[in-house]
């Protein structure tokens, strides 16, 4: 390492060890943070994401303030009793004509459709996609070299995906005519219709390496550069300078964001979120979270998730804001499932403020790996992208086969492809749901402030089977306009079911009052209610 490289390293670990201090502070006062127990950090983390852990505190008898969002029961926020019922997450149907994009070249290994982002845009073409095109180092400008590039695809209806004929760019050994930035990996793509500026109405946080032909020095420091575009396919940037460096080395403390980072607008705080990979010694891969005013200064990140088990560790994550909360997609990667490649599946997990994320029925998959592996998707599973369209939920992800997976599995032809692009679906708010069973389970929230008529579930109910809801004072009192035992029972299978009483189904009298929901479940599932 060169002098000034030492130097910094040297800093680094002075300032992790609180050693440190500036020439003014000699003599008085003490070191400047904290020793850290490198070690312990693993044990510790494994809790992050514990929601027993990170809520200690018994808030049966607090009232909450809920909105007229849908009310998930992907955590325990809203619940003070709980009795014969579980928690099931539930996995979302994949789209039998998947994978719905694959590489342009497919017998070349440097060929790739991993999607980054897709976003539903005002005007044609309705959907837009990003995504890796080409993984491999390819001549640039000025006698250098430049990792990977970005491709643009467009669609109508979110399915069925067309490569536009561009030509705005050339690389030597890739056939595609739809490359947009000739470079990087964009893990960061923002549509932005509400921006003044015309010309930025796209923005991009790409992360860039170059160097110089035949050499190991970078030219380009890798690190996430910001990129602005009019319309998602002209891109502009200024590489003199990244806004996030790059993660390089596994120390405490981490030297920047990993290759897996993600970058998302939270429309509920109205925030640039940082999804930040770190990667601590023992190479064990795990989140954090920082955010931004202007995609241009962050705050510091905060590490947010580490693996349940110790032969676990989290590959990817990506957020989404979702009815007032926020759900998340976990690639959890399976070290020991197939030892040779990056084998993961996709948990869930959720958060109420978009920094403390919490496990969603910890250890349930959402995106199983398929052993039977008689599917293109049968071992690692990659989503990027969540967005309601009609009553669905649209999940796109990426997956390849493995070696392993073309040695011993079943596949057809049209699934021996490289990375490609998929599609689940899920019904609305159908992440999780609270079960009762034969023998009827009961649940009961906290004293909830809102102001609406009518309840609404989300619910399904098997033959046999009913829901009945009721409310109930502060205190757990019924009410008797509206006990359990005053309401119809709920039956069937729908996304919105208004609930009613012998009286009516008008609750108008119990805005603002602090009450209670009771929820009595038989042969049924209860996904969400919300109060409009």
């Amino acid at each position: 390492m060169a002098p000034r490289g030492l130097a910094k390293a040297a800093f680094f670990v002075a300032l992790a060890a609180g050693l440190w201090r500036s020439p003014g502070a000699l003599g008085a006062g003490g070191a400047l943070s904290e020793s850290v127990e490198v070690g312990q950090i693993p044990r510790v983390w494994t809790h992050l994401a514990n929601e027993g852990v990170m809520f200690p505190m018994d808030v049966r008898a607090v009232a909450i303030k809920i909105g007229p969002e849908r009310q998930l029961f992907v955590d325990n926020a809203l619940i003070a009793e709980a009795d014969k019922v579980t928690r099931e997450v539930h996995p979302p149907a994949r789209y039998e004509q998947n994978p719905i994009l694959t590489p342009a070249q497919p017998d070349e290994g440097r060929s790739a459709a991993f999607v980054f982002k897709v976003a539903r845009c005002e005007e044609p073409p309705r959907f837009r996609m990003w995504y890796l095109s080409w993984r491999a180092w390819h001549a640039w400008k000025d006698g250098q070299d430049i990792r990977f590039a970005t491709s643009y695809a467009v669609s109508d209806d979110g399915m069925h995906w067309k490569r536009p004929d561009l030509d705005l760019h050339k690389i030597e050994g890739c056939t595609e005519r739809n490359i947009v930035i000739p470079y990087g990996l964009a893990q960061g793509v923002f549509y932005e219709p509400w921006e003044t500026d015309p010309q930025k109405r796209f923005k991009a946080l790409v992360c860039v390496e170059a160097r110089k032909k035949g050499e190991r020095k970078l030219t380009v420091p890798e690190g996430y550069y910001l990129h602005t575009s009019p319309d998602g396919v002209h891109w502009k940037a200024d590489l003199s300078h990244y806004v996030v460096p790059s993660l390089l080395g596994y120390t405490i403390p981490q030297s920047g964001a990993g290759d897996t980072s993600r970058f998302w607008w939270d429309p509920i705080r109205r925030k640039y979120i940082g999804d930040v990979k770190f990667v601590i010694p023992g190479k064990l891969r795990c989140r954090g979270v920082m955010e931004s005013d202007d995609l241009v200064h962050w705050t510091r990140p905060h590490p947010t998730l580490f693996a349940r088990r110790g032969e676990d560790q989290i590959y990817g994550h990506a957020g989404f804001a979702y009815q007032g909360m926020y759900i998340g997609t976990r690639w959890i990667f399976r070290c020991q499932y197939d030892t040779d490649t990056h084998s993961m599946d996709v948990e869930l997990d959720c958060s109420r403020d978009g920094k403390l994320w919490t496990r969603v029925g910890a250890g349930q998959p959402f995106m199983p790996l398929n052993t039977k592996r008689d599917t293109w998707d049968c071992s690692r599973v990659k989503p990027t992208t969540l967005m309601v369209v009609g009553d669905e939920i649209w999940i796109y992800y990426t997956s390849s086969p493995t070696a392993l997976d073309i040695a011993k599995g079943k596949l057809r032809a049209s699934h021996r492809v490289g990375y490609s692009v998929g599609l689940a679906k899920l019904k609305l708010d159908r992440f999780a749901s609270i079960n009762g069973g034969d023998e009827p389970g009961q649940l009961v929230t906290r004293p909830l402030g809102f102001t609406g008529k009518a309840l609404h579930l989300n619910a399904e109910v098997a033959p046999g089977g009913q829901i009945r809801a009721g409310f109930r004072a502060r205190s757990g009192k019924e009410i008797p306009k509206f006990r359990t035992s005053a309401c119809v029972p709920v039956h069937g299978d729908a996304i919105d079911i208004p609930v009613r009483w012998k009286s009516g189904s008008d609750i108008s009298a119990l805005s603002d009052t602090d009450v209670r929901i009771e929820f009595r479940l038989h042969k049924a599932k209860l996904y969400a209610f919300w109060i409009k």
